[in-house]
C-alpha cells in the first residue's frame, strides 16, 4: 500500500499543471505583482477652503473700499499751510490712494487664485504698508482734522487688523500644504525611480 500511494503522488508531481488561457504560470505571478498605486497629494488638517478665503479677502474688501471715502474727508494741504503740519503727511495721503487701488487689485487675483502663494504673499505684505500708511493719517487727522473721522478710521485699522491675522493664519497654512505635497511628489518621484531601475534593461538582438 505504502509503494502505490507513494507512485500516484509521483504521478501528480509529474502532471502538468492546467492553466487557463491568458493565465500567468504560478512563478511569473508571484514576480508580476502590481504596482501600488501613487500616494495622493493632501492637504494638511486646517487649510482653509477657498470659500472661506474669498470670504476673508471680501471682508478686506469691503473695509479698504470704505478707507477711500474717509481719504476724501481728509485735507492734508490745508493741514500743510494753514495748521503747520509736515507735509509728509501730504505724501503719505497719495501714497495710500495707490496702496489702496493696489490692494483691491491684487485681492481680486487672489480671489480666483486662491493656492497662489506669491499673490497671497503680495497681497498681505501691500495690506501691511497700507495699514502702515493709514495709522500714520489716523495721528494726521486726530492733530489736524476732525475727530468724528479720525475715530472711522481708527476702528477700519483695528477690523482691519483682526481679519489680515486671518489671511496670515491662512498663509502659514498654504505654506505648509506647499512643503507638504513637494515632500510627497519628491517621494513618489524616487519610489518610481527606484522600480525602474529595479527593471531587467532590454538589449537589442544581434
Amino acid at each position: 500500500m505504502g509503494s502505490l500511494a507513494f507512485a500516484g503522488q509521483a504521478q501528480q508531481a509529474d502532471r502538468p499543471t492546467t492553466r487557463l488561457p491568458g493565465q500567468l504560470p504560478a512563478d511569473a505571478r508571484a514576480v508580476a505583482q502590481p504596482l501600488p498605486s501613487p500616494q495622493p497629494l493632501t492637504k494638511p488638517a486646517g487649510l482653509e477652503s477657498a470659500w472661506v478665503l474669498r470670504s476673508i479677502l471680501d471682508d478686506l474688501l469691503k473695509d479698504n473700499e470704505k478707507l477711500e471715502p474717509l481719504l476724501a474727508q481728509m485735507n492734508p494741504r490745508e493741514w500743510v499751510s494753514h495748521k503747520g503740519a509736515s507735509d509728509v503727511y501730504l505724501e503719505q495721503w497719495q501714497v495710500a490712494h495707490t496702496q489702496l487701488k493696489d490692494v483691491i487689485d491684487v485681492s481680486k487675483l487672489l480671489a480666483q487664485k486662491t493656492e497662489s502663494m506669491p499673490l497671497a504673499l503680495d497681497d498681505y505684505f501691500r495690506l501691511e504698508a497700507l495699514e502702515v500708511t493709514s495709522r500714520s493719517l489716523e495721528e494726521g487727522v486726530k492733530r489736524y482734522g476732525d475727530r468724528f473721522t479720525a475715530d472711522q478710521l481708527g476702528g477700519l485699522i483695528a477690523r482691519n487688523f483682526s481679519r489680515r491675522e486671518r489671511f496670515r493664519d491662512y498663509i502659514r497654512d498654504l505654506a505648509t500644504s506647499s512643503e507638504v505635497n513637494f515632500k510627497l511628489a519628491d517621494e513618489e518621484a524616487q519610489r518610481c525611480r527606484g522600480i525602474i531601475s529595479k527593471e531587467p534593461v532590454k538589449r537589442a538582438k544581434k
